[in-house]
């Protein structure tokens, strides 16, 4: 365990090598990872993966002569979830509040990625990497021509934003300017995108073209 050093930010991580016979559907976290963690415990976390996946854990403490902590209830749908097979690499982010950043380092320690097309719900949407440096100076989402082109999209006056974090404090509802979407800049700041990050809009397109929802993706890297 140690604190990583990630773009500028120095946040705390510990490690774990995954193997299947010792792994139940709870995860305990290191001694030595106590001191990172926050007097006021939260009673929930969110185990959040590069891919953009999160699952919601309770954290617990367990009496005994060493005081442990350990996330339980839902590492088995983690491990499913990400197909983890045996031998992987394991590293955990910690945001010092109640998200852990998840990422799966391979038997060789390279970082399991996938192609952009691999992180949409529904293949055949169209979609697009944002950029980051002109979308938070300016406050805008601005949707390629190329993409409205290519697949015969159009938008209502006002459109849905959903993006990792939607099921606990919902949809961003947020007005369309053209081709552009003011207030983007508040889904960056609520996921803690960093620069490293890869994001990823997913145009959600009904069968006439028209885009009522941007389903936003959130890859760590």
């Amino acid at each position: 365990m140690n604190r990583g050093n990630s773009g500028g930010n120095c946040l705390p991580k510990f490690f774990k090598v995954y193997l299947p016979d010792e792994s139940g559907d709870d995860l305990e976290l290191p001694i030595s990872f106590n001191s990172f963690l926050p007097k006021s415990l939260p009673k929930n976390v969110i185990v959040r993966s590069i891919y953009g996946n999160i699952w919601k854990m309770a954290l617990k403490k367990c009496c005994g002569h060493v005081e442990r902590f350990t996330m339980v209830n839902g590492w088995k749908k983690i491990v499913k979830n990400e197909d983890l097979k045996g031998g992987e690499f394991l590293e955990f982010e910690f945001d010092g509040s109640w998200c852990f950043n998840f990422c799966i380092y391979g038997r060789a320690t390279f970082k399991k990625l996938r192609s952009s097309v691999h992180y949409l719900d529904n293949h055949m949407n169209p979609f697009f990497t944002v950029n980051q440096h002109r979308q938070i100076k300016y406050n805008l989402l601005r949707i390629p021509t190329k993409v409205i082109t290519k697949s015969g999209l159009h938008f209502p006056e006002f459109i849905n934003l959903i993006d990792p974090l939607e099921k606990m404090f919902g949809k961003l509802k947020r007005k369309v300017e053209g081709q552009t979407i003011k207030g983007f800049r508040s889904i960056i700041r609520r996921n803690n995108v960093k620069l490293t990050d890869k994001v990823i809009c997913e145009l959600v397109k009904e069968m006439d073209g028209l885009v009522r929802e941007i389903k936003v993706h959130v890859i760590r890297g």
